[in-house]
């Protein structure tokens, strides 16, 4: 097996975690505490971490939850890292490692520590950052389908502030974070793939 491959799959073994996690979380939403299950729709991610859901049951959720964080965190950590390494040195490029890898390391402790809400604003704050970052390693590369895709990416993160902390459809906002991490593994994943066979060299 390629070495090079084994994010991808540290990353595809974090999704029957995350599906394990939501089968079994009790019930209850921020709005709605007598729903029943979980739905990407109305819970955050973070619901599956509490130890009581919002229903007041045990969070049976819990472990399946950690490690699909875990694996998910990890994996991307490693994207952006090897990402970074497969460009020439630059400020992007240190950029995206620097950031990159802090935004996951946060997003991981965000959601098993007690300071979710300061964690969660400095996680997504080194995400903004890493992508931007990566977005200028791209144009220079003319990886304008990744630029796009990137540039989708930011906006839902900017579209998550604006829900969660300005108090704009907040009702969409759990919506957006799990679109926000599908598509932005996504996006990582595909920018690592298309690198990872190749060293690039880019002038600033």
């Amino acid at each position: 097996m390629n070495k090079r491959s084994i994010p991808i799959i540290v990353l595809l073994l974090s999704i029957p975690f995350w599906l394990l996690a939501a089968w079994n979380y009790p019930g209850g939403t921020s709005w709605d505490a007598t729903t029943d299950g979980f739905s990407f729709t109305a819970n955050y991610v973070s619901a599956l971490f509490q130890p009581l859901a919002l229903n007041g049951m045990t969070n049976t959720a819990r472990s399946f939850a950690f490690v699909a964080m875990l694996l998910y965190a990890t994996s991307l950590s490693v994207m952006f890292w090897l990402i970074s390494a497969s460009y020439s040195k630059s400020i992007a490029s240190k950029t995206v490692q620097i950031f990159g890898v802090g935004a996951m390391v946060y997003a991981f402790i965000a959601v098993t520590t007690p300071m979710h809400n300061l964690l969660t604003i400095i996680s997504a704050s080194f995400l903004a950052i890493a992508i931007v970052g990566m977005l200028v390693l791209l144009q220079r590369a003319a990886e304008y389908k990744q630029v796009l895709l990137g540039s989708f990416n930011l906006l839902l993160l900017a579209m998550l502030s604006a829900t969660t902390k300005g108090n704009v459809f907040v009702e969409l906002s759990p919506a957006i974070e799990w679109l926000l991490f599908l598509s932005g593994a996504v996006w990582v994943a595909l920018v690592y793939i298309g690198v990872s066979s190749v060293k690039i060299s880019i002038p600033e």
